[in-house]
């Protein structure tokens, strides 16, 4: 624009000559009259043009400037303080954040349903696999002791402080008779073959038990009435004794307990030890301590910590008297009804009617089935071995 400030400062000096000097012809005022003309349209073209570029403007932003007032759509278009726009700000992160969250959720729920299909097929395989609900579970709950009671499982943290078992299941070999062994890394058995007898077995040809391979016997010697408390001697202990040692096997006397008091713990215990002492010293004496099928047994009334003082005072008896103290119990009384932590220390004679490993627990003595045959003996008997040697 200072082009044109110039050129028409330079019109205005002509004009002025133009008043003062004498005319120079016709055809000199035709000439300045045209540049005037020409200038004129130039800077009108220009207005124009300024003009046609504001308005190309406004139309792209919305807006038409007439005049320099705003139009209709500005008008309608709201205006906010910087609160409220804080609060829209924050209204828009919350509606995201709960779409996130909902995203979320059905991306879990999603994941859930195919995890819980998953978990529901492999529990099917296993069980079609013929294995129990036991195993089952407990290979996904490898950390808990899961026991049955009353209809109910139980998932029992696995006590870390408790000498733990160290068996190894490849370790453990089923015979083709059904009996079972166990070996070392190298397949060399140290398993021990035993029974345990009481008078339902009537008379037993221990010759015939001996020569089946039978290393060690554990004999009923008492057992106390579950109902009427009385502590009953085992007909056929001395002869079971007697001829077990006179074939060469090792002996050990159990007491099948209902005591409910530390005095009926001690008596079950000086008993047995009276009836094994004129046969053998330091050798296993075993209290066996079990829930029975029956109207009210005597000794499920008890306590944990009731159940577990009457085995300390059986057990600390056979111990002064110079015996090996054994405690006999299955998962239940194992899991739910002794504190394990006070019998820590004391031998354990674990049954368990199968092949796999499942008890957590340290145990020295496996009983392994309920119904085994033993050449000698008519009948079924209970099958053990014992994981290390006692005599």
């Amino acid at each position: 624009m200072e082009l044109q400030d110039f050129e028409i400062e330079d019109l205005d000096s002509e004009e002025e000559a133009d008043l003062t000097m004498p005319s120079r012809g016709s055809g000199n005022t035709k000439k300045s009259a045209m540049k005037v003309i020409s200038i004129i349209g130039i800077n009108v073209l220009v207005i124009l043009l300024v003009i046609v570029v504001l308005g190309i403007i406004g139309f792209a932003k919305g807006k038409l400037l007439v005049a320099g007032v705003p139009s209709a759509n500005d008008a309608e278009k709201p205006v906010y303080t910087e609160s409220e726009m804080q609060q829209l700000i924050l209204a828009a992160k919350d509606d995201a954040q709960a779409g996130k969250e909902a995203e979320i959720t059905g991306a879990y729920n999603n994941g859930y349903s195919i995890g819980q299909n998953s978990l529901l097929d492999y529990i099917k395989d296993t069980l079609m696999s013929n294995n129990s609900s036991l195993e089952t579970f407990n290979k996904i709950y490898p950390d808990h002791f899961i026991v049955v009671s009353n209809g109910r499982y139980n998932f029992l943290q696995i006590n870390k402080n408790l000498k733990l078992n160290e068996l190894v299941q490849d370790q453990v070999v089923v015979l083709d008779n059904g009996e079972m062994q166990y070996t070392d890394a190298e397949g060399n058995v140290i398993s021990h073959k035993g029974i345990d007898v009481s008078e339902y077995q009537g008379n037993i040809d221990w010759g015939k038990v001996a020569a089946d391979g039978v290393e060690f016997a554990i004999i009923r010697a008492y057992y106390r009435g579950y109902g009427t408390g009385r502590l009953v001697r085992d007909t056929k202990v001395d002869d079971n004794i007697q001829g077990a040692i006179d074939n060469g096997i090792h002996v050990g006397v159990y007491v099948f307990s209902q005591a409910i008091t530390r005095e009926e713990a001690v008596e079950e215990a000086e008993s047995a030890i009276e009836t094994l002492s004129p046969f053998a010293t330091n050798v296993p004496i075993v209290i066996d301590v079990e829930r029975v099928a029956g109207a009210n047994p005597r000794m499920d009334a008890l306590s944990v910590e009731e159940r577990t003082d009457v085995i300390l005072a059986f057990c600390d008896t056979v111990t002064n008297a110079g015996y090996i103290p054994i405690v006999y119990y299955n998962t239940e009384m194992g899991g739910l009804y002794v504190d394990l932590e006070k019998l820590e220390g004391i031998t354990k004679w674990y049954a368990w009617y199968g092949s796999w490993l499942y008890y957590p627990y340290d145990y020295s003595i496996w009983q392994y089935k309920d119904s085994g045959k033993v050449n000698g003996i008519s009948g079924g008997v209970d099958m053990n071995i014992a994981l290390e040697p006692f005599w």
